[in-house]
């Protein structure tokens, strides 16, 4: 029979264990063909930095990130006008 602490021990342990294998998100895939081409993109390193932490919590590239918000720009007319309003202001 398992004294308290032993228990606690195994409870302790089960938390800490490692999780199964995360299956792989989008960005973690072979990227498609359809991205042949380029973009140098400048932002101030906070906008890194944040970017990076993003990435750091959900896995989630930062172009593929960034190639979200564009398909988003791209489709969605109130996700455009505020860009474009905020695009104009940052001139």
């Amino acid at each position: 029979m398992a004294t308290d602490r032993e228990s606690k021990l195994a409870s302790d342990l089960t938390r800490l264990a490692p999780a199964a294998e995360p299956r792989p998100v989008p960005a973690e895939q072979p990227s498609p063909g359809a991205y042949g081409a380029r973009v140098n993109l400048t932002m101030s390193p906070e906008m890194k930095r944040d970017l990076e932490l993003a990435r750091i919590e959900d896995r989630i590239e930062l172009t593929s990130r960034i190639r979200a918000m564009i398909t988003l720009w791209l489709t969605d007319p109130g996700y455009r006008a505020a860009v474009d309003e905020l695009a104009a202001q940052m001139r």
